[in-house]
This record gives C-alpha cells, structure tokens and sequence, in this order.
C-alpha cells in the first residue's frame, strides 16, 4: 500500500475544538446534527467506563471522551440513521439499512490520526443482535444509498479478513468508502473499523480519512494497537 502523506496538527490544542465538533455533530448526508437531544431517556443499561480504553490508549497519548449520549459517534462508526434522523432517512436498498446500536451506557472517545482531517474513534457499546448479523448484512450490501432531507451518501463496504481476538471473542473488519456531493463535487471518505464482540458488548476501533487511498501502513499499525488494547478493556 502508499503510504499516506502525514501532517501532524500544529497545536493539539487548536485541533481538540474540531475533534469535539467532529464527535458532537456528523455530516451524514450533508446534514449536520447536534450531539444531544433534550428529553432522552435516562440509562437503563450499565456504564460500560471501566470497560473501554483511555485516553492515554491512543497512538498520540490522548484523546478526548466525547460527551454521553454518544448517538452520533455509534452513527459514525455503524453507518445508521443519525440520531433524530431516523423518519427523515431511507436506504436503498431498504433492507441495507444498517442495525442502529444503543447509546445507552456506551463510551467513546475520539483521536487524531497522522493525515490532516483523519481521526481514530474507539467505542464500547451494549448490543441485540449478533456480529454475524454485522457481517453478513456488509456482504449482502457492498453498495447502498443513504439519504437525509434528500442529500444522499453512496456508502461502499468491503469485508475484509476478521483481526486476532482472544477466545470467545467474535471479531470482524470492515472497509468503507462513502461519496457524498454527487457527480457535481463529491467528497470522498475511507474509514477502517476493527469490531469486536462476546456476549451483548461490542467493540468498535475506527481510522477514518479524507479521500479513497489505501490506509497507511503506520495508521493500519496504530488501528490494530488501539484495537487489541479496546479488546483487553471490554473483555480482559
């Protein structure tokens, strides 16, 4: 693979306020939406804190926590609706439509990678449905639509080979590239997301960069390090 041209950020402290807009509103669709939403529901699933990585877990030493509920971080790295956006999204194929995940007791965290705009996500979150239903949903659909008060994203998915995991600990990887903007001015993004599950928790590690280039070798290394530490947090 080419290596990816790194620029690192000029002042941490001057990229923390993006990051935290990064975490507290995602551009889906060309929508932007804010982090929370007043009236939600209190916690009725455990605080998964003592279950995820910290900030010094990160390739730079820190992240930022991004504020509960962490909605838009799940919508982030699972594909779903945006949170208060489901009725005003559709997918098509319908039956594409990624399985949304509960923000309830979740815990995420955000990071920069070496790319200029590129960050590592990680988050630990209670789930229904199995992995496998992850996978195979990503097999089933390696193209879909997505459209949000009619702005659409092509979202593109590649099942790529599963990472080590300890035993009984189900794993996958999952390649996606998503345009939005159309033919006029798209934008392309390339994210890389390790997961990780046993039981009704879940795992996500997430490199995320602008444009479709392959992953650098040193941001995939970075990817797989976070990744096997979020493992020993969630599962021991």
């Amino acid at each position: 693979m080419t290596p990816a041209t790194a620029h690192r950020p000029t002042s941490t402290a001057r990229r923390v306020p993006a990051l935290l807009l990064a975490a507290c509103a995602i551009l889906a669709g060309g929508v932007l939406s804010a982090c929370s939403v007043s009236g939600d529901a209190q916690p009725s699933n455990a605080d998964l804190s003592s279950r995820s990585v910290s900030a010094s877990d990160f390739p730079s030493g820190s992240a930022d926590r991004i504020p509960p509920p962490v909605g838009n971080a799940l919508a982030d790295v699972t594909g779903a609706a945006v949170p208060g956006q489901a009725k005003d999204t559709s997918f098509d194929p319908a039956d594409c439509a990624p399985e949304p995940v509960s923000a309830d007791g979740a815990v995420a965290f955000l990071g920069y990678g070496t790319v200029d705009r590129s960050t590592l996500t990680t988050v630990v979150a209670h789930v229904t449905a199995p992995l496998a239903e992850v996978v195979d949903r990503a097999r089933r659909c390696p193209e879909f639509t997505r459209t949000t008060f009619g702005a659409s994203s092509t979202v593109t998915t590649e099942v790529l080979p599963a990472p080590p995991a300890p035993d009984g600990v189900a794993t996958a990887t999952l390649r996606r590239t998503i345009v939005t903007g159309g033919e006029a001015a798209p934008v392309t993004t390339s994210t890389l997301t390790l997961l990780g599950e046993r039981d009704d928790v879940r795992v996500y590690a997430e490199y995320r960069w602008p444009g479709d280039s392959p992953v650098a070798p040193e941001d995939s290394a970075a990817l797989d390090e976070l990744f096997t530490k979020a493992l020993a947090a969630a599962f021991g």
